[in-house]
């Protein structure tokens, strides 16, 4: 019996099957590329401000400057509006405001006006935030190596089988020949 080809067949799968070796910690030289989405945002400007609205689940995190110096500003009073919906914003730090939605904003556009007090100043902003659907929901979104890598190592599994099978069965054939 040949018993070269199924170990061929064997290591040759076993090749194919093996995942990369990928280097660690100091080895990568490559910067890591970002995973996942970036979370919703927008971004409301005047001549006088600048706001940037980040969305984290159902926390809306404002970020307000001044246009001209990018100087952070404080105790501004902000009224957001969200579609219908409207929302007071609260400090949060330096610059730094906040809003917790009661429930998760849908997917699609939702149109974002912006009020801001301060002082004497007082300014009206209007934009619009996308909202994507979850990444995880469309299978569109998976690498493509993980929706065909499954079924590629299956192929590769039953033509190992069917090489072995082969084998011995040409291997049987021309020893009950011999006999004969």
């Amino acid at each position: 019996m040949n018993v070269l080809r199924p170990v061929a067949a064997l290591a040759l799968c076993g090749a194919l099957l093996t995942p990369p070796a990928l280097a660690h910690e100091g080895h990568d030289d490559a910067p890591a590329a970002p995973t996942g989405q970036a979370p919703p945002r927008f971004a409301l400007e005047s001549e006088a401000f600048e706001l940037v609205g980040v969305l984290q689940g159902q926390r809306l995190a404002i970020y307000l400057d001044r246009h001209a110096s990018n100087e952070p500003v404080n105790d501004a009073r902000i009224e957001l509006q969200l579609d219908e919906a409207r929302y007071s914003a609260q400090p949060h730090g330096n610059g730094e405001y906040e809003v917790m939605l009661p429930q998760p904003l849908p997917a699609g556009d939702v149109a974002v006006t912006a009020t801001l007090a301060l002082g004497q100043e007082a300014d009206l902003l209007a934009g619009d935030l996308h909202i994507e659907q979850a990444a995880h929901a469309d299978p569109a979104a998976m690498p493509a190596w993980r929706r065909y890598g499954p079924w590629a190592a299956g192929a590769l599994a039953l033509v190992a089988v069917l090489g072995l099978a082969l084998s011995r069965r040409k291997g049987s054939a021309s020893v009950e020949g011999a006999r004969a």
